[in-house]
């Protein structure tokens, strides 16, 4: 995943039950969607330039077949397959850093079958070199690239679902990284992040515990160390977690999608942690939230993608747009495709306004991305559905492909 500030939006997924308003949801017709092999049952894709030409790839890890797949972008919507590169077993997430320091994406998955992960260094024409692996925690799930230590090397940082823990790798700036040093969490942590939320200038770690119903918060040191876990703050069946500032003030605030509600709670932080909670309605089971300027007006909207149910109620993104004052607006719901858990924004098409991308992982109608183009005023057209088989689980967008 593409590296994040540490004033960006601090966000939580847990569960509640509320009835929702429908109103504002823009339906649209199913579309036909163009499908690329990819290989089976992938699980999680990310979109960087790989090749320098300022046109994002896409990159897919297949978990069946054990492989990461490279798409180059021709420049007018479609692609074409570069390559594929053997992983770990059943690979699950994926990261974009630049781990040699050469102005060139790597790119690092999780495999969660064989408790590794594997760097793959960019080439810099679209091509991957052979991958590198390394020994992390137990069924690895979730990573995290940025800086810990601060001497200018990307780190990596990866939650370990079935080991209750996190392992950092500190990167060496040759694109390869130390041995791992590992961190207890809570029960089965799904998601994780990083930002000062002690406010001592230095990066600290936040994990989401599904068990345990909460965030917990590690501190960090500034040399890539970190003391241990304590708990920052409620989050029941959390499991996503990412950073930045919703009502500009300077400090993380907490957003809380309700996984099996129509519920989105936002807390504005303090030093003392999370307080004065306002509820907003969103579709059925918000499962991935992002913040990103979708109108540029300068300050944070929200865009939350809702699973819908096996019922028949199909997924969406709802759109809120930040005020100074007031809180969130309401803006709009689009249908997107069936059990959408995921989303990324983006300049896909180089208008410079930013675009959605949703990932849809149902089983019976087969995993698919929905892409809408946005508008620039905090609005988005039709969507176009790109066919990919098999069971998705998350998108993530590289660094050279957001504009904020």
């Amino acid at each position: 995943m593409m590296r994040l500030r540490l004033s960006q939006l601090l966000v939580f997924f847990a569960a509640v039950a509320i009835q929702p308003s429908s109103a504002g949801i823009r339906p649209q017709a199913p579309q036909d969607p163009m499908a690329y092999d990819l290989g089976d049952a992938p699980s999680s894709i990310a979109i960087v330039d790989l090749n320098g030409d300022h046109k994002p790839e896409i990159v897919v890890i297949n978990r069946h077949t054990n492989s990461v797949a490279v798409l180059l972008n021709k420049g007018n919507g479609t692609f074409t397959v570069k390559g594929r590169h053997t992983t770990g077993l059943a690979p699950s997430a994926i990261a974009i850093g630049d781990f040699n320091k050469d102005g060139k994406p790597d790119i690092v998955v999780a495999n969660s079958l064989n408790n590794s992960i594997s760097v793959f260094r960019g080439i810099g024409d679209g091509t991957l070199a052979k991958r590198v692996d390394y020994s992390v925690g137990l069924v690895p799930s979730a990573l995290f690239v940025t800086d810990f230590n601060r001497d200018g090397r990307t780190d990596l940082l990866v939650a370990n679902r079935f080991g209750s823990s996190v392992s950092v790798l500190l990167g060496k700036g040759d694109g390869t990284l130390g041995s791992k040093t590992d961190y207890v969490t809570g029960s089965l942590p799904y998601s994780i992040a990083a930002s000062d939320v002690n406010f001592d200038g230095k990066p600290d770690l936040l994990v989401t515990s599904c068990f345990d119903h909460n965030v917990s918060m590690l501190a960090g040191k500034g040399d890539g160390t970190f003391l241990s876990k304590v708990r920052y703050a409620k989050a029941k069946r959390s499991c996503a977690v990412v950073i930045g500032d919703i009502d500009g003030d300077g400090i993380p605030d907490l957003v809380e999608p309700h996984r099996y509600g129509y519920l989105v709670s936002v807390q504005s932080g303090r030093e003392s942690g999370a307080e004065l909670r306002n509820d907003y309605l969103s579709g059925k089971g918000p499962r991935a939230i992002k913040s990103a300027d979708f109108n540029g007006d300068g300050i944070t909207d929200l865009a939350v993608a809702n699973s819908g149910h096996s019922a028949g109620e199909a997924g969406s993104v709802f759109i809120f747009l930040g005020r100074r004052i007031g809180g969130l607006e309401a803006k709009g719901g689009y249908v997107t495709g069936n059990a959408s858990y995921s989303l990324e924004t983006g300049d896909l098409n180089g208008d410079g306004k930013l675009d959605l991308a949703v990932l849809n992982s149902s089983h019976d109608f087969g995993g698919s991305v929905s892409v809408l183009l946005g508008n620039g005023d905090g609005t988005f057209g039709a969507r176009a559905d790109y066919a990919t088989g098999g069971y998705l689980i998350w998108i993530s967008f590289g660094e050279d492909s957001r504009k904020q």
